[in-house]
């Protein structure tokens, strides 16, 4: 319709209809692309707020693995300690057979990272993180990978250097079949029908001259992985509380 009135205002050389008509076209087109603007920047910052939302959820349940797991990383470092008391003692009397088995299966054992990392990869592998506005947001995000990073680090480190002294543990302690002949790999069960049993060279505990040594180093790295955790638990709360101060503005 509106071209038809500009052809007519064409034939009769109506510049000043002309001119009219093509301003209301432009405008029309102006105000379209305005309120498409608009909409898409609203629709970015509902987007934004998902994604804030679900970052605050992977931090909750960040911290509730980070609790267990420091809880029974400690467990393990305790058991390791215990090894240690023995072999200072130099006697099994009195002995606390669980703390000592559970010492035993704790050498070579790190606790890997467990801190939820699915929205912040997600972020940066669409390039989504440019939809958070706010640069702290950004910036803990920036810091809590490096902390992520330094963790999984030092996991590794902690996993290389007790394999690398494991072997004068596993050489005390072994597994076997509470049913010989009806089980190939090495698992435990609560069902006595089924599983392992555990079995440790007390002679050996005992009388290897760098046994306690060893034990010693095996424990002292997992206190510094320990301490590694506990951080990285810190930042995780940091994270956690300027996430919620942000969804409560």
């Amino acid at each position: 319709m509106l071209f038809r009135r500009i052809s007519a205002h064409l034939k009769r050389q109506d510049w000043f209809a002309v001119g009219l008509d093509l301003l209301i076209v432009v405008v029309g087109i102006y105000i379209g692309l305005q309120v498409d603007a608009w909409n898409s920047i609203r629709q970015d910052r509902v987007v934004e707020r998902e994604y804030l939302e679900r970052l605050l959820v992977d931090m909750e349940e960040s911290l509730e693995a980070q609790r267990d797991s420091k809880s029974q990383f400690d467990a393990s470092i305790a058991a390791t300690n215990y090894i240690g008391q023995i072999q200072r003692a130099g006697t099994f009397e009195n002995v606390d057979e669980d703390r000592l088995i559970l010492g035993l299966n704790s050498v070579g054992w790190v606790i890997p990272p467990v801190s939820n990392m699915v929205t912040i990869r997600e972020l940066q592998s669409t390039g989504n993180i440019a939809l958070i506005q706010d640069v702290s947001i950004r910036m803990a995000i920036g810091q809590f990978e490096r902390s992520f990073a330094i963790l999984e680090f030092s996991a590794l480190q902690a996993l290389e250097f007790m394999s690398a002294a494991a072997p004068e543990f596993m050489a005390w302690s072994y597994l076997e079949p509470k049913i010989k002949g009806e089980h190939d790999s090495v698992t435990e069960a609560e069902d006595d029908s089924y599983g392992y049993v555990q079995r440790y060279d007390m002679e050996r505990i005992l009388k290897n001259p760098d046994a306690a040594k060893i034990t010693s180093w095996v424990s002292g790295w997992g206190a510094y992985h320990a301490s590694v955790m506990a951080q990285h638990h810190e930042d995780t709360i940091v994270f956690r509380d300027l996430l919620r101060e942000r969804l409560e503005q």
